[in-house]
């Protein structure tokens, strides 16, 4: 059973290289074996010539034929065969060999569900080879055989599952011997033939039809030995046979190392569209069910903190909930943002088929795309939740219609297999109501005034100010926590969090929580400036960057503190030395 079909382009190739190259070895009729004379190697420029040269065709046939194929070789169309042209076909290439791999391993699918178990894989392969099964229970074969070669076939389908999860999904199945089907093509398929036209004499990295005609006729009249404007088998024949002339080697040296050169190029795209495919299976989502509606999410942040974080202590995580509505459709939610978001499910849940989460931050103060995105839920199954790992795969938005979400509409239609049903987003959230794509906010319920801070200095206010707010003196960290996150700190328990990396409870809150938390326990304390003053061992709480950094005055007999200060000024009392930004007088 053959689960892929060779490519007609490849079969081509494959069969004239075969009637070129003719056999290895020469065997004379006496008892004697001769060893074969050294033939003339035939440069990959004229083999791609001789693949368009039938026998008993006349020449201006034959030119005809060539004009066809530049046209098939000229990928984009533009009267030119460069380099251009190959990674087109490449591309091209590569789409036909995931398609037939979809359709070789989707056929198992038996319900329709867009993945393959192991179960299914064994009753259709079963199916595919009952006559060989009646056959071995009639005693016409081997009882041993077909089942034998069941299991190999389902062996071949499970080996695709890399997430063990028991099933076979389309990312998994376009994986299906691509490795050696990609390599195969790169060197036989339109691309390899591309790569063989740009070795003729003269190309130089571009040809023409002009020029690729002007080659084809002059190897045509090299071959037609009677010049009479045909080809015969026999001319054909002595021409691939023909010995090695004697100061051939040169010439034999460059057709290796345009080999070689071929070789090379083949790695190169192989290499090339396994990077390609490794980011795609990074950002794959499941396909969506046909019933389901699929609600889109953006934010910028949330206005709440988590209790716990994801990955690394020096992360600030926010918390956002999600509040499922009554209904009686599927839901399939895509939620994005830039900060590392916890998101507590909560409702009607069992309507979620599928959760996708993703956030442009990997955890720190700046993202990498390498890194997976920290994000995780809570209240919703692990097996329905999707997590990405490249954090750069969907882009967060705060506002729709934008740049960002027709981005992030398109890619979800790609994947997924349908366009959202819902786009929702807000720069800073509370909660999500989804389906209806509500967004509720802690700082729009409760309307707070104008606040105007200044710590030196004189402030003349001029008119009403009945709904300003004033604040003076040193920077008061309780006051900026709730300015920052009016929805406070949320408590999580770890073990309830599904995420991308391992939970973990903060030792210290981020940012100025974290202050909040280091001047409720006594192991810091603050000076009338607002300078926080360590007298004890501690932790930097992550994420004092920006409008969120303070100033740290380490006393002598304190150890330096773990973690990461950010963009906070550290003194040391003991040497005077000042780390981390750097530090205004006062």
């Amino acid at each position: 059973m053959h689960l892929f079909p060779q490519l007609r382009s490849a079969r081509l190739i494959g069969l004239v290289a075969a009637i070129v190259a003719g056999p290895t070895a020469a065997v004379s009729q006496g008892s004697t074996a001769q060893p074969p004379a050294a033939r003339a190697v035939i440069p990959d420029g004229e083999m791609l010539l001789l693949s368009q040269m039938p026998t008993s065709v006349a020449l201006d046939r034959y030119l005809e034929q060539l004009r066809t194929d530049f046209f098939i070789l000229d990928a984009d169309s533009d009267g030119k065969i460069i380099q251009r042209d190959a990674d087109l076909h490449t591309l091209m290439e590569t789409i036909e060999m995931r398609t037939n791999s979809w359709t070789a391993v989707m056929r198992y699918d038996l319900d329709g569900d867009g993945s393959v178990t192991e179960d299914e894989a064994r009753r259709v392969a079963r199916y595919d080879h009952r006559t060989s099964r009646a056959a071995a229970a009639f005693g016409k074969s081997p009882p041993g055989n077909a089942e034998e070669f069941v299991e190999r076939i389902v062996g071949s389908i499970m080996e695709l599952d890399t997430d063990k999860d028991g099933k076979v999904g389309l990312a998994e199945a376009g994986k299906f011997r691509q490795s050696s089907k990609q390599q195969y093509v790169a060197l036989n398929g339109q691309s390899g033939r591309v790569r063989r036209a740009l070795t003729l004499e003269g190309a130089a990295g571009e040809l023409s039809l002009a020029n690729y005609q002007a080659a084809g006729e002059m190897l045509f009249r090299k071959i037609d030995a009677d010049n009479d404007g045909k080809i015969s088998p026999q001319e054909l024949d002595n021409y691939r046979r023909r010995p090695e002339p004697a100061d051939a080697k040169s010439g034999n040296d460059a057709a290796e190392a345009a080999q070689k050169h071929l070789r090379e190029q083949a790695e190169i795209a192989r290499k090339k569209q396994e990077a390609i495919d490794a980011e795609r299976a990074a950002c794959a989502m499941p396909a969506a069910s046909e019933k389901a509606k699929i609600v889109l999410l953006g934010s910028y942040e949330t206005e709440a903190l988590s209790s716990v974080t994801i990955g690394s202590q020096d992360a600030v995580v926010h918390a956002g909930r999600v509040n499922v509505e009554p209904g009686d459709d599927p839901l399939y939610v895509v939620i994005a943002s830039y900060r590392p978001t916890i998101w507590q499910f909560s409702g009607a849940v069992e309507r979620v088929e599928r959760v996708v989460l993703t956030s442009l931050s990997s955890g720190r103060s700046s993202g990498n795309a390498q890194q997976s995105p920290a994000v995780g839920a809570t209240g919703i199954p692990r097996e329905r939740i999707s997590l990405f790992s490249r954090s750069n795969c969907l882009s967060y938005f705060s506002e729709a219609p934008s740049s960002g979400s027709l981005q992030a509409v398109a890619a979800i239609r790609l994947s997924a297999g349908k366009s959202p049903d819902v786009v929702a987003a807000k720069l800073s959230v509370g909660a999500y109501n989804i389906p209806s794509g509500r967004i509720d906010t802690v700082r729009e319920q409760r309307k707070q005034g104008l606040v105007i801070r200044k710590s030196e200095g004189t402030l003349n206010i001029i008119g009403n100010t009945s709904n300003i707010l004033i604040e003076a003196g040193p920077s008061r960290a309780r006051d900026d926590m709730q300015s920052y996150w009016p929805g406070g700190v949320v408590e999580i328990d770890p073990k309830a969090v599904v995420a991308s990396e391992p939970v973990a409870t903060y030792e210290v809150l981020p940012a100025q929580a974290g202050l909040v938390q280091l001047l409720a326990n006594g192991t810091v304390t603050q000076n009338s400036s607002g300078e926080f003053i360590v007298r004890k061992n501690i932790r930097f709480p992550p994420g004092l960057y920006g409008a969120h950094s303070v100033t740290f005055l380490i006393m002598k007999g304190a150890p330096y503190p773990e973690g990461d200060p950010g963009h906070s000024c550290v003194i040391v009392e003991e040497t005077g030395e000042s780390k981390g930004a750097v530090c205004r007088s006062r």
